[in-house]
């Protein structure tokens, strides 16, 4: 599961009382969340202003659509496709001429106008937080808002087809006839079609149906769909070039996302990022695409991913202070706190994840975040950083579990939809997965505060044990045939007696559009691992299963994967997490303790940046100091990784008192750092435009290491 990682007690054979457990957040952690320096109340109150801006309401009497007739012998004049009108023409279907801020059409007919990711201009009332909490009751069937205002509200709308696309079939869905039901495997996957989650989800899955057809049949023009909008033309050459290579060269991966429905970051999220409200989310976005292409193509020079992040920041705390909050505000946290992970500081991961949790519940309530497909992407992306956090706290969750319950309720009745639908099925794979891992997280935290029994707690985890094992078990078998599998490259490394694995196993690796389940199967086992080693850690009987056999299997796909040349780009970066957790559970031997060093370094290598409290732990655990780097004489160690280190590293040894802690220069950083503030663009983005840079990113700009810190 994304980064799940082990909690506070490292293997039996492995404690060490003087250092820090696995993955435990570096010092100056405080020992739980909601101690963490954060925004801070008085600037989150704005929230309750929030206008839903993917439900804008027709004014009184619009609600319903108009029946049209044409005269006899006129033909229906097709509309060109827009990706980025505004919602009420998308609503009417027909042609936005995309003025900002109110179009053409909307305001002569005094409609409300609202884009991706802006606010309405007129208010409407936010949805209510539930008052209730089910974190003390594991099976417990989620509540209902009080509120409900936004039950009706429409999903994510489809584009207008263009001409050529109506003479063009959709693509057709991948089929399996192993569908399979999991109203045995989650408690509350089962609730009665009564429960009004249930029936919103139900009703929104049939909706979602026909419009995740019609974007996934219109892939191949989204390409030409970010250059067709409107502030494209007054966006820099270098700003342009990096959003270019996010779309073009990066893949879900790179964000540690294990699937990504419709292409959401290479469709929605650059259409709400090209919205004039949202340009601290636009450098976000291009700062982390220029991250990975500089670890890409191995330049040592990250001052333009300085530039672009630090800019980010500050036009994030300029809307959080100036105005109310967005999708896009929220977005723009999320990517952030992406950048913070790949970075390795995960004080301030964790300071985003707080604000983005705070944000989220006073945006949403768990009836209305699976209303379309932008707040599914939300919601899946704010989950991964909770149950990261509650992992490397072992705490609860930030959320209450109806939201996670909610999403498998979601996922599981669009999966019996659309049986044929493999999407519909990776989906209710994974949220089946994270509500496992939910509750697992839930007991043994309500295990450490001594609030159940132990024959409550005996019962609990004799029930999540058979729901793992039945899990299991279909994940395992459902595609299992020999058609599906396929072979590794034949570029890959001769068997050794370096191996660990077996990882050339001919019927092991999923590919082609199966390739999703291999990611299906490591996050399951990490839950599966992390469940066992957590009845370790509480002195319960352990399964027949040994932690070491299950590390081992995550390994051999770690490998597997890691050779397969087939497979999208940054696919290696999905299996990260895994690679985390297996190395805390596998023999302590020379042969095993080298084949995990070689593999710290390859993910570094590729941009994901250990903490230096957990290499303090490996060099513990394996009596071997890899502090400095993973392998031996420095080898493999890139010159662009030591600058992300040496400025991670400078940033945290920086003061924290109050008159130094919010505003940074950043031209002193990279004097310090001995690094070049030298603008020469990459010479393989050149050739894209015409335009000049972008002159306002000025390298000498206020520096804010978190844009939590330091609000009013």
């Amino acid at each position: 599961m994304d980064g799940q990682y082990p909690s506070q007690m490292p293997p039996l054979d492995a404690f060490y009382p003087n250092v820090p457990p696995p993955m435990y957040p570096p010092e100056p952690f405080p020992p739980r969340l909601h101690h963490l320096q954060t925004v801070s109340m008085e600037s989150l109150g704005a929230y309750s202003d929030y206008e839903d801006p993917n439900n804008p309401t027709p004014p009184q009497g619009q609600g319903q659509a108009r029946s049209r007739r044409r005269p006899q012998g006129s033909e229906h004049i097709k509309h060109r496709r827009t990706r980025s009108g505004c919602y009420t023409c998308r609503q009417r279907r027909v042609k936005c001429d995309e003025t900002h801020p109110i179009c053409e059409r909307c305001r002569k007919g005094k409609r409300e106008c609202a884009y991706p990711g802006e606010t309405p201009s007129s208010s409407t009332s936010r949805p209510s937080r539930t008052s209730s909490k089910s974190k003390g009751s594991l099976g417990s069937t989620p509540s209902t808002s009080e509120d409900e205002s936004n039950v009706d509200a429409k999903p994510w709308l489809p584009a207008i087809p263009d001409d050529e696309e109506d003479a063009e079939e959709d693509e057709p869905q991948s089929g399996t006839s192993e569908h399979r039901a999991f109203s045995t495997i989650v408690p509350t996957v089962r609730s009665k079609n009564t429960s009004p989650i249930v029936e919103r989800s139900s009703r929104a899955a049939r909706e979602t149906s026909r419009a995740q057809t019609n974007r996934n049949a219109s892939k191949h023009s989204v390409k030409s769909s970010i250059s067709q909008n409107s502030r494209w033309s007054k966006l820099g050459k270098d700003v342009k070039s990096y959003l270019k290579y996010h779309r073009d060269s990066m893949s879900h991966h790179h964000y540690g996302f294990k699937y990504d429905a419709g292409d959401f970051l290479k469709t929605t999220f650059l259409e709400i990022a090209l919205n004039d409200d949202s340009e601290a989310l636009l450098y976000g976005i291009v700062a982390f695409a220029a991250y990975h292409h500089a670890l890409t193509h191995q330049d040592d020079i990250i001052s333009r991913f300085l530039s672009y992040y630090n800019r980010s920041i500050n036009l994030l705390q300029q809307s959080l202070t100036k105005k109310r909050h967005s999708v896009a505000t929220l977005l723009t946290i999320l990517q952030l706190a992406t950048i913070e992970e790949f970075l390795g500081d995960w004080t301030n991961l964790l300071g985003h994840q707080r604000a983005a949790h705070q944000i989220l519940t006073d945006l949403f309530t768990p009836q209305t975040i699976m209303q379309d497909e932008t707040r599914r992407r939300i919601i899946s992306w704010y989950i991964r950083f909770d149950l990261f956090a509650a992992s490397m706290a072992g705490t609860e969750t930030n959320l209450d579990r109806e939201w996670f319950a909610a999403c498998a309720e979601f996922y599981t009745l669009q999966a019996q939809e659309r049986p044929e639908d493999l999407g519909a099925k990776f989906e209710e794979f994974f949220s089946t997965s994270r509500l496992l891992a939910t509750d697992s997280t839930l007991l043994f935290a309500a295990k450490k505060k001594g609030t159940l029994s132990d024959e409550a707690f005996g019962k609990e985890v004799d029930s999540i044990n058979a729901q793992i094992m039945r899990f299991g078990s279909i994940l395992e078998t459902v595609y299992n045939r020999p058609e599906n599998f396929v072979a590794i490259s034949s570029q890959a490394p001769v068997p050794s007696e370096g191996d660990i694995t077996d990882f050339r196993d001919p019927q092991f690796l999923y590919g082609g559009e199966l390739f999703t389940m291999n990611f299906i199967l490591i996050d399951f086992w990490a839950i599966d691992l992390m469940f066992k080693y957590q009845l370790v850690t509480a002195q319960y009987p352990l399964p027949p299963t040994s932690l070491a056999a299950i590390a081992l299997k995550k390994c051999k796909m770690f490998e597997a994967v890691e050779h397969y040349d087939q497979g999208p780009p940054g696919a290696l970066l999905g299996c990260q997490a895994s690679l985390g957790i297996a190395s805390l559970f596998l023999p302590k031997d020379k042969k095993h303790t080298d084949w995990c060093r070689r593999k710290f370094a390859l993910i570094e290598q590729k941009g994901y940046i250990y903490p230096a409290a957990l290499r303090q732990h490996m060099s513990e655990l394996w009596a071997i100091d890899v502090n400095h780097w993973w392998l031996p004489n420095d080898e493999g160690y890139p010159r662009v990784v030591r600058s992300i280190r040496d400025f991670v590293q400078y940033r945290a040894s920086m003061p924290k008192d109050a008159q130094t802690s919010d505003v940074r220069d950043i031209s002193n950083i990279l004097k310090a750092l001995n690094l070049s503030e030298d603008s020469n663009f990459p010479d393989d983005l050149k050739s894209t435009g015409s335009d000049v840079f972008d002159p306002s990113l000025d390298p000498s700009m206020n520096w804010g290491s978190s844009p939590e810190h330091g609000l009013p």
